[in-house]
């Protein structure tokens, strides 16, 4: 593209504007158009929508739901929106569907009114010329929030776009991941005697007749979550990093999760200002009531050197919305 980009002197902008308030245009843009930007695959191609969440309200689909009356088409939708691998974006996830029905008004699928994002000017000064592209692209992606709410593809993503930090300097990142129950198993301990990982999912030790090759490519140091890590600690400019985590496990995530454990490649991971680094937790309930050790949470001296804060709040009960939805909700 370099030997082929043409320098464009007979363009105004190019020609009597100068960088630096060019610069201020394609911020203009990008902050108009949407600065964070949720970043999915679409029919293997890559997509975006803007985000309209806010996780700083809390997730507040569960309340939503208990509220909701019995049978009801609203009962319907909470009962997706819980569901939802988008988890609190849910609405970002509901808006773009709107927007692929617009698209396709012979489709089928039904959804409420909830407003759809529809095309934005976000990606238009990357295909006025290759001048104007490898112009715009660092301030792109220096300028926006990338939002991802599925490990493969954020690890797809950042394959392909976090190895040159000088060209493309990935300063602001949110990771909303509704994890299996397979990954947060990996790293329970198989008692309290031994903090070992447990090899039932692959250690290089057998429990019960498996090993590691009855889940290939799938251990406690091999996995989606572990290589994602290994990617953000290899940015250097991140400004910014807000990672929000829940499971599908329908046990409670104190009696089944070992944060210090599974969360422990986050301390490789550099942001400029310790509090834009946020890594955002289910409440925990009292100590007695744990399944764990307290040094399995992020609390007090385990919480001593780590490069991120930890907020907490409100998770779905998997358990509840599961029996509720099946029909047994009560009167």
């Amino acid at each position: 593209m370099v030997a082929t980009t043409l320098a464009q002197d007979d363009s105004p902008f190019f020609s009597l504007l100068p960088p630096e308030i060019r610069e201020l245009i394609y911020q203009d843009i990008w902050s108009e158009s949407g600065s964070r930007q949720h970043i999915y695959k679409d029919n293997d191609k890559w997509s975006h929508v803007p985000c309209v969440a806010d996780y700083s309200t809390g997730d507040t689909r569960f309340e939503k739901f208990t509220q909701s009356a019995r049978g009801s088409q609203e009962e319907y939708y909470w009962v997706k929106r819980l569901k939802s691998e988008w988890c609190y974006h849910w609405c970002c996830e509901q808006s773009t569907a709107k927007w692929h029905r617009a698209q396709n008004p012979n489709d089928s699928w039904r959804e409420e009114n909830v407003g759809h994002a529809g095309p934005s000017g976000f990606m238009n000064p990357m295909l006025v010329c290759k001048r104007m592209y490898r112009e715009a692209l660092p301030s792109l992606v220096a300028n926006t929030t990338f939002v991802f709410t599925d490990l493969l593809e954020a690890h797809g993503w950042l394959s392909l776009y976090g190895g040159n930090p000088e060209k493309l300097p990935i300063r602001s990142l949110e990771i909303c991941i509704l994890t299996t129950q397979l990954m947060t198993e990996l790293y329970f301990p198989t008692s309290e005697e031994n903090e070992g990982p447990n090899p039932a999912f692959g250690h290089g030790n057998s429990s019960n007749g498996r090993s590691e090759d009855s889940h290939p490519g799938i251990t406690m140091h091999s996995n989606p979550w572990q290589r994602v890590c290994d990617q953000l600690a290899l940015l250097p400019n991140l400004h910014s990093l807000h990672i929000w985590f829940h499971t599908r496990d329908l046990r409670d995530w104190h009696k089944r999760m070992s944060e210090t454990r599974f969360f422990a490649k986050l301390f490789n991971v550099k942001v400029k200002d310790r509090n834009q680094f946020v890594l955002a937790l289910p409440d925990l309930p009292l100590k007695p009531k744990r399944g764990l050790p307290s040094h399995h949470f992020f609390e007090n001296e385990t919480l001593e050197g780590a490069p991120f804060v930890v907020e907490r709040g409100p998770r779905p009960n998997n358990w509840r919305v599961h029996l509720m939805a099946s029909g047994l909700r009560g009167p």
